[in-house]
């Protein structure tokens, strides 16, 4: 696993949800409070944790969180870690039934980060992201996903479709979802190890990658908007694999 110590701007994240759980992780380089903060939750983990608190004021605070929802806190955070695809390997025989997510060329680090927060409420062992033409892992995605990207491990992996002979060599089924599939996703007992495919925003899934595939399955739609956000596909897709 790769680490790193160096804290930045791209590694300032802000709100109380993404620094609490930063402070449980033992992510945090430097606390930022503005004067008169008080949460009880925090303030318990301050005491345990014992990083360095400075305080600021509203307009500096303002300003390294670029005029976001900062709740009055911001922290400089270690580098984001990557895990790599054996540690996820080993990871999922030790569950029952694992899921592992791959994402198929996802921009946008908002989708990431709401991705990232459903993989955590159902218990995804891992995240394979593409090296290239997908958003890495930064302080937007920790801010979306709520903090549950200090406990979903996300890996980078250069093909994709090299990847899913070596999930299904592992005993995954490859699902991935698509628009003109004839099989409805909830029709499918999942009673066995799912490797689960999210497509980019635009494109959706690769041709490639749906040939290569054991299902093709599409959530109907039933409204005058004909695509679901990826994020809110990804999070419908792991209810019924859960259920």
């Amino acid at each position: 696993m790769k680490n790193g110590n160096n804290a930045s701007t791209q590694n300032l994240i802000y709100g109380r949800n993404p620094v609490k759980e930063a402070l449980r992780a033992n992510r945090v380089l430097k606390v930022f409070i503005t004067s008169g903060f008080s949460d009880k939750e925090i303030n318990l983990l301050f005491e345990e944790k014992k990083p360095f608190i400075k305080v600021v004021t509203q307009g500096e605070l303002d300003s390294k969180a670029h005029g976001g929802v900062h709740q009055g806190i911001a922290a400089e955070v270690k580098q984001y870690e990557y895990s790599d695809l054996d540690e996820i390997l080993r990871r999922s025989r030790k569950v029952e039934l694992p899921i592992i997510v791959i994402l198929d060329g996802i921009e946008d680090t908002h989708n990431l980060g709401a991705i990232l927060r459903s993989c955590d409420v159902f218990n995804v062992t891992g995240v394979l992201i593409p090296k290239h033409n997908q958003v890495p892992l930064n302080a937007t995605v920790t801010k979306s996903s709520a903090g549950a990207i200090n406990y979903v491990p996300v890996a980078q992996i250069g093909s994709v479709n090299q990847t899913l002979q070596r999930l299904k060599d592992n005993g995954f089924w490859v699902v991935s979802t698509d628009g003109s599939a004839t099989i409805d996703y909830s029709k499918i007992t999942y009673d066995f190890p799912v490797a689960l495919v999210i497509g980019s925003e635009g494109k959706g899934v690769s041709s490639l990658v749906i040939k290569n595939s054991d299902y093709v399955v599409k959530i109907p739609q039933y409204g005058h908007v004909n695509s679901l956000n990826a994020s809110v596909a990804a999070g419908i897709l792991l209810s019924r694999i859960r259920s």
